[in-house]
């Protein structure tokens, strides 16, 4: 008999919670227009699994979809109107028979390589800090500059499921059933170590963090002040 708490029966437990993470947010995102709420409450129930705070992965990821709804779906219309611009400027490039400039080329590419970095950032800090959407674009993209590493590591992690499909083809169910749950996963453990040293000012002080976002400013300063609130109450 396996004891339940040995490291294989653990193990499998969370292969488990990512089987069922992965299933919850491709049904959450039929709509389409969910899709925001979907990847925020996803990200949401991977912070939980990564620190072993949540077994019930069904109940808190609704729950994280509904309290996160609203902003969530307007930050998805921004990601989607921003790509969407993107992908028409390029078209324009490409198939409008002019011959544009080539620093024009560059700089395309490099403001969706910045937009692309970004966006990875936008739905875990919905799921991890109270603010407004405003804010939460504009931390998105300072934390993406400010962690560059890790914001590209972010986005490696979305090829791991197609490159083991390229070495292993015949792995594809176990690919499909896994893949969204496990980059929800390991992505938590990039973002949390990523989170933590703003998490630390949160934890801090009120009075003495509310002085030092007043003078300093920079990321995650409204932040802190809404985060502190959401505790307080």
């Amino acid at each position: 008999m396996f004891k339940l708490d040995s490291p294989l029966v653990n193990f499998l437990n969370k292969v488990a919670d990512i089987l069922i993470l992965g299933v919850v947010f491709m049904i959450a995102c039929i709509p389409v227009i969910t899709a925001g709420a979907a990847f925020t409450a996803a990200y949401y129930m991977g912070f939980k699994m990564v620190k072993n705070e949540e077994t019930y992965i069904i109940k808190g990821f609704f729950k994280a979809f509904r309290d996160n709804f609203k902003q969530a779906t307007i930050i998805w219309i921004f990601v989607l109107l921003l790509f969407g611009v993107i992908l028409a400027d390029y078209r324009i490039i490409l198939y409008s028979g002019v011959a544009f400039a080539s620093w024009i080329r560059i700089a395309m590419v490099s403001v969706s390589l910045v937009a692309a970095l970004g966006v990875v950032f936008l739905f875990p800090l919905q799921a991890r800090f109270q603010n407004t959407v405003k804010h939460t674009i504009k931390n998105a993209f300072l934390m993406a500059l400010s962690h560059l590493p890790s914001a590209i590591l972010l986005i490696l992690i979305y090829a791991v499921p197609y490159f083991l499909l390229w070495l292993v083809p015949r792995i594809f169910p176990l690919v499909f059933l896994l893949g969204f749950g496990g980059i929800f996963y390991f992505k938590s453990f990039v973002l949390l170590r990523v989170f933590r040293k703003y998490e630390s000012t949160i934890d801090a002080d009120a009075e003495e963090a509310e002085d030092s976002a007043e003078t300093q400013g920079g990321i995650f300063a409204e932040s802190e002040r809404m985060e502190r609130e959401g505790k307080e109450k």
